[in-house]
This record gives structure tokens, C-alpha cells and sequence, in this order.
């Protein structure tokens, strides 16, 4: 079995071509990124020690790389505020953004197609690549007060992943009992995004799953 991390959100970057489209007041908050998750991340990757990672270098108001491209959430209205006073430097910015969006996708399913032929003669039920995506959520969304810690998210259809899912919520709370663990929760596992187009393309032996970080922490 082959370990992959990922970060989709770890930055609040902006490539020069958009940098004015957005409010540098923006850049702070969560929408721009996933406060705390990069550094999480980081720190992962060094104790876990995976085969491949990745992370995201530019914010997702530039392009959102958990969402497929054609989702029209891919792309924030930033890039229709751009638009409204310079055409040409919208269609150079949205260009630049989906080859950017391309080159971090097809460096991750390569990644997982090569471990998948190397590991073509293992059993069915095992498991070739589990991948981790991590993420942070806000503790209050439009409101309303998120009621969670952590967060688990993974298809519930998919036995290997429920059964990691598992394991992984029970080393958390044997590690540290207080929090408040839940599964698809504050997001569903099988929404649209980089787990759920690995599992369509990938099958079985691709596990997903993300882990949402509550931002609190990080204050």
C-alpha cells in the first residue's frame, strides 16, 4: 500500500495576473484558503514520510482545485471582477488557471496510475494507494456555528473506506478523547472533488479521504 497526501487549499497566493481582481482583505480570511491546513500538512508529510504529495500554491479564488473544472464553482467572481475592467487579462488569468488546475491533477493521477499497475497482482481487497486529502473548515459558516473538531469525509459505499475512516477516528480519540469526531461532516465524502474523481477513474483499490481540520484551532 502506497500513501499520497494532498493540500488543495494551502495557500492564499495569487499569481501577479490576478492579483488586483481580488481584496487583500479577502486573502486573509477563509475563503481564500484553508487556514492551518499547510501546515498540518507539513508536518504530516514529515512524520508520515508518503510516496507522493502535493500541495496547492495558489489560492482558490484563483481556481479551486477540489472542485472539476467544468464545476462553476471551480472559478470565484473574481474572475468576473477582472473581467468587468480588463477582458483580455480575465481570458490570460482563466486560461493560466486551468492549466494550472491540469498540472496539478494530471501530477497526482499519474502518481496514482503508476502505483496501480505496480501493484496489479495484489488482492482485489486490498488497497493500492490511500490517499489523504487535508483541509480546514471555519468555525462558523454564514451563522451558524459548526459542531465539530475534526471531520471525516469519505464515501460511506465503499467498505475500505469506511473501514479507514474508522480506524482513523479511533486513533484520534484514543489520542485525544475530548474531541468531537464526525463523519461527512461539515462536507459530504462523495461531493464533487479530487476523491471522488480518483475514485470514478481509479475503482476500488483508490481510497479517499479527506480530513477537515476545525479552524479554531489555529487561532
Amino acid at each position: 500500500m502506497k500513501l499520497m497526501l494532498t493540500c488543495e487549499h494551502a495557500s492564499n497566493r495569487l499569481p501577479a495576473s490576478f492579483k488586483k481582481a481580488v481584496p487583500t482583505e479577502v486573502l486573509k480570511t477563509h475563503r481564500a484558503y484553508d487556514i492551518g491546513a499547510c501546515a498540518v500538512f507539513r508536518k504530516l508529510v514529515r512524520f508520515a514520510k508518503p510516496e507522493f504529495y502535493c500541495e496547492g500554491n495558489f489560492s482558490r479564488l484563483f481556481v479551486d482545485l477540489n472542485r472539476t473544472i467544468t464545476n462553476k464553482s471551480a472559478f470565484s467572481e473574481y474572475h468576473e471582477t477582472l473581467k468587468a475592467s480588463d477582458k483580455s487579462a480575465a481570458e490570460k488569468a482563466k486560461a493560466q488557471a486551468t492549466a494550472y488546475w491540469m498540472e496539478y491533477r494530471t501530477a497526482i493521477e499519474k502518481f496514482v496510475e503508476s502505483a496501480l499497475k505496480q501493484k496489479k497482482r495484489a488482492a482485489k481487497s486490498e488497497p493500492s494507494i490511500v490517499h489523504l486529502g487535508i483541509h480546514s473548515f471555519t468555525p462558523e459558516l454564514n451563522g451558524k456555528v459548526r459542531n465539530a473538531d475534526i471531520g471525516i469525509l469519505y464515501d460511506p459505499t465503499r467498505p475500505q473506506e469506511r473501514a479507514y475512516a474508522n480506524v482513523i477516528k479511533t486513533e484520534i480519540k484514543r489520542l485525544y478523547p475530548t474531541m468531537k469526531v464526525r463523519f461527512n461532516y461539515p462536507y459530504k465524502g462523495s461531493s464533487d472533488g479530487l476523491t471522488t474523481t480518483l475514485r470514478k477513474k481509479f475503482g476500488p483499490r483508490y481510497v479517499g479521504i479527506e480530513i477537515e481540520i476545525n479552524q479554531k484551532f489555529f487561532k
